[in-house]
């Protein structure tokens, strides 16, 4: 059983969700609708979110070019970057706002438990999240649709830094990065 200490719900996923995406994701993802629903969690920085939404509004930027599936959006994270699951190589980080991808782990299970349990090592090891508490402390959390991404971009001479984070609605900050940067092919 997934367990996640410092959940916040948004809304329940719809039985219907659950059902489509049922054999297409693992049954770790399944749980975690079914238990948790929509929400954060990772101190605001992770967000499941509905994979029909960001198939329908990013699927053609995905990238997946490789292997033999392909990539289901199941999170985001406060920074722009999406979580996919991608069988059978597991889960993998399409990190757009640095213009590269991460394998995570081959099982969703597994994945999950190295954020619960290293907690902000892992962010940052793995995610490079260090700016994103910094930012909720000078700009407020990100609303459940948005993320944090820099203005301007670091790909167009942005610099990484708090002061050049805004909050922007996820799906549309993801699609204006693939606009400028291109597809981030994996």
């Amino acid at each position: 059983m997934i367990e996640i200490s410092d959940f916040v719900p948004h809304a329940p996923v719809e039985p219907e969700t659950v059902d489509s995406y049922r054999g297409r994701v693992p049954d770790g993802v399944i749980e975690l609708w079914q238990r948790y629903g929509y929400g954060t969690f990772g101190q605001g920085f992770f967000r499941i979110i509905d994979p029909r939404a960001y198939e329908l509004g990013i699927g053609d930027v995905l990238g997946k070019v490789t292997g033999e599936a392909t990539a289901v959006p199941i999170m985001v994270t406060g920074l722009g970057d999406v979580i996919t699951w991608e069988a059978p190589e597991g889960v993998t980080l399409i990190r757009y706002r640095l213009g590269d991808t991460k394998g995570l782990g081959y099982t969703f299970e597994t994945w999950i438990k190295l954020v619960e349990w290293d907690g902000e090592e892992e962010l940052s090891e793995t995610y490079d999240w260090d700016l994103f508490p910094q930012a909720v402390e000078a700009h407020g959390a990100p609303a459940f649709d948005e993320s944090f991404v820099f203005v301007p971009l670091l790909s167009l001479g942005g610099e990484e830094r708090v002061e050049n984070l805004r909050a922007r609605k996820t799906i549309e900050a993801i699609r204006t990065m693939v606009e400028f940067q291109g597809v981030i092919e994996h």
